[in-house]
């Protein structure tokens, strides 16, 4: 290979990375002598292809509810969050001036990245008031090309969920620690819900699954299929069990 091949390469290659850089914020003031506070961390597209960068701005914004014109740098979009949190903090307290602080903080990561597909997950917490704080996680997987996020049946078929019911307990059964489904059952609650140790079957979460080194991961919301106290139940599946379920196009990005 000639030096000048060489270069290009290297060229071509540096031009295709993806590179994020953590930025925070917080703010906390107070109202009617209550504490009300906000912190952002966020992991923050800074250099690489720029319809795929254009492309995770622009979700960054919708998902934390932000104008895409905030989104054009990691500080501004960071201090945004936090002002836009505090703001919505305050509407609440016109409706409940009886809480002893309130609070809403969020944590963008990103946890996963191959050749192909990138993963962030949306997270935090916040308590408006009430008996508890309120925890959310939500995970979406990009396609590298173009920045297509994808949602539940861009990933599996459209019968897939029913086909891989006892991985799903499986799953489920390592998350609550128990051997058998019957010991499960005392932990979920709602509807749809069957949990014997002859028949199961558990309704799809309301957010789509993502991508996490090698498995297909599906997080339930608080509340979703069990109490507050069992957090935000995970089922974690491993890709290579289930390509048979999986969309063609998406299968041929996580060979």
């Amino acid at each position: 290979m000639t030096i000048l091949a060489s270069v290009l390469l290297v060229s071509a290659s540096t031009a295709q990375s993806l590179n994020f850089q953590t930025f925070t914020d917080s703010i906390g003031i107070k109202q009617k002598d209550i504490p009300i506070w906000s912190a952002v961390e966020v992991d923050f597209p800074v250099s690489g292809p720029s319809k795929l960068v254009n492309a995770l701005k622009k979700s960054l914004a919708a998902c934390l509810g932000v104008a895409v014109a905030d989104a054009q740098d990691g500080n501004t979009f960071a201090n945004k969050v936090v002002n836009k949190n505090i703001a919505d903090l305050k509407k609440g307290l016109e409706d409940d001036d009886m809480v002893p602080e309130l609070y809403y903080n969020n944590v963008v990561k990103k946890v996963y990245e191959n050749d192909k597909l990138l993963t962030i997950m949306y997270g935090g917490n916040v308590f408006y008031g009430g008996a508890h704080e309120d925890h959310f996680a939500v995970g979406v997987t990009y396609r590298k090309t173009d920045g297509k996020s994808f949602g539940t049946y861009d990933i599996l078929n459209e019968d897939a969920w029913d086909q891989i019911q006892d991985k799903v307990a499986a799953s489920l059964r390592k998350f609550f620690d128990v051997k058998t489904n019957r010991e499960m059952a005392d932990e979920l609650m709602g509807d749809g819900i069957i949990c014997t140790n002859k028949d199961f079957y558990l309704p799809m979460p309301e957010n789509p699954p993502f991508v996490d080194n090698g498995d297909l991961v599906f997080i339930y919301a608080t509340y979703e299929i069990a109490s507050f106290a069992a957090g935000m139940p995970e089922v974690r599946i491993p890709l290579k069990d289930i390509k048979q379920h999986l969309k063609a196009g998406f299968k041929a990005l996580v060979k």
